[in-house]
C-alpha cells in the first residue's frame, strides 16, 4: 500500500466531518474516492496532504507517517485540491518558474512537466488564454514537478465540458501506465468507472465500502437490469409499486430496475401476469447503480 490512513476523526466544533475512517490505497492503483457533498472527501484529502491535521488517527505514506515526519512522507506525493489558480497574465512557464523558487524545485523539470501534460507548445502563452481543461492539465503539471509517486487529485474535471474531461482522463490514464499511483476525488461516477481501478464511498465521514470496481460490481446485491418490453410506462407504473424494488425508471424507451437477483424472475411473471410482453433482460449495474444503492442502504440504517 502506498498509502495507509488508520482510524482518521476531525470535528470541526460538534460536527464530525471524518469519523473513524480507515483506507488503503494500492500501489500503481487509479483509486476514486466517492461521496455525496458534506460526505469529508475534501477534509480527508487535507488530512492526506498535511493542511489540517486529525483529531484521532494516522496517515503513513510509503511507511512514513505524515503526523510524524511530514517532510518526508510528502516528498513522494504531488497534490492538486480543487481548482487550479495561477497568475492569469504570466505565462505557464513563468508560473512554474515561480513556484519552482518557492519549492526549491529545478527548473528543468518545468519542461518535462509540461510536455508530460500536452501543454509544451504552449509553454510561453498567458494562462489567460488556456481553456479550463488546460489550467486544469497545468495544475496537474505544477502537482508533477517533485516527481510524485502518488498524486492527489480533488475534483479534477469539475467545472469541464466533455472535452476537457477526456483530456484529464487520457492524461491519468498515461500517467497511471507510467507508474504513478492516483487518488482522485470525483463526483462524477461515469468517470470515475471509466479510469478507476479501486473506489472508496464514504458517507457522513464513515466509510460506507471499498475496493477493486470489477470486484463491488460482481459483489453487488443490487442488480440493474435493463428489461425490454413492449409497454414501457404500463410496466413502470405496475414495478414501482413493489416495496422491494429500489428503483423503476425508463431510460431511452427501456426499463431499468433495481432489485436483487433472485427476484428477476418475479418481475418477469408479474409483467407476463399483467399481459406485457418481456423480449429481453440485460443486467447493467453500474457504479452508478452501485453507489445509489449503498447509499440508499446507508441511510435506511
Amino acid at each position: 500500500m502506498i498509502l495507509e490512513a488508520n482510524n482518521l476523526t476531525k470535528s470541526f466544533g460538534l460536527r464530525k466531518a471524518v469519523n473513524n475512517l480507515s483506507l488503503e490505497i494500492p500501489n500503481g492503483s487509479v483509486y476514486g474516492f466517492l461521496g455525496p457533498n458534506g460526505s469529508g472527501k475534501s477534509t480527508t484529502i487535507r488530512i492526506m496532504t498535511a493542511l489540517i491535521s486529525p483529531d484521532v488517527g494516522e496517515v503513513f505514506i510509503n511507511g512514513n507517517s505524515i503526523q510524524k515526519n511530514g517532510s518526508k512522507a510528502l516528498s513522494d506525493v504531488g497534490a492538486l485540491i480543487e481548482r487550479a489558480d495561477f497568475h492569469k497574465h504570466l505565462s505557464a512557464r513563468t508560473n512554474l518558474k515561480m513556484l519552482a523558487r518557492m519549492d526549491g524545485t529545478d527548473f528543468s523539470a518545468i519542461q518535462k512537466v509540461l510536455d508530460r501534460t500536452g501543454l509544451g507548445d504552449r509553454a510561453n502563452d498567458k494562462v489567460k488564454t488556456y481553456s479550463q481543461g488546460m489550467k486544469q492539465r497545468l495544475g496537474i503539471a505544477q502537482a508533477l514537478m517533485g516527481n510524485p509517486k502518488l498524486l492527489i487529485l480533488d475534483e479534477p474535471t469539475n467545472g469541464l465540458d466533455p472535452e476537457g474531461m477526456k483530456e484529464i482522463r487520457d492524461l491519468v490514464g498515461e500517467l497511471s501506465s507510467e507508474g504513478i499511483t492516483i487518488f482522485i476525488s470525483s463526483h462524477l461516477l461515469d468517470e470515475v468507472q471509466k479510469i478507476c481501478s479501486h473506489i472508496a464511498m464514504i458517507s457522513l465521514g464513515e466509510l460506507i465500502t471499498s475496493g477493486k470496481i470489477e470486484d463491488l460490481l460482481r459483489d453487488s446485491e443490487i442488480l440493474m437490469t435493463e428489461i425490454h418490453v413492449d409497454q414501457t410506462k404500463k410496466a413502470m407504473n405496475l414495478l414501482s409499486n413493489y416495496k422491494w424494488i429500489h428503483r423503476c425508471d425508463v431510460k431511452e424507451g427501456i426499463l431499468r430496475v433495481s432489485l436483487v437477483e433472485n427476484k428477476i424472475s418475479e418481475v418477469v411473471n408479474i409483467l407476463v401476469q399483467n399481459n406485457i410482453l418481456v423480449s429481453a433482460i440485460i443486467p447493467k449495474t453500474s457504479l452508478e447503480d452501485l453507489y445509489l444503492s449503498k447509499m440508499e442502504i446507508n441511510r435506511k440504517v
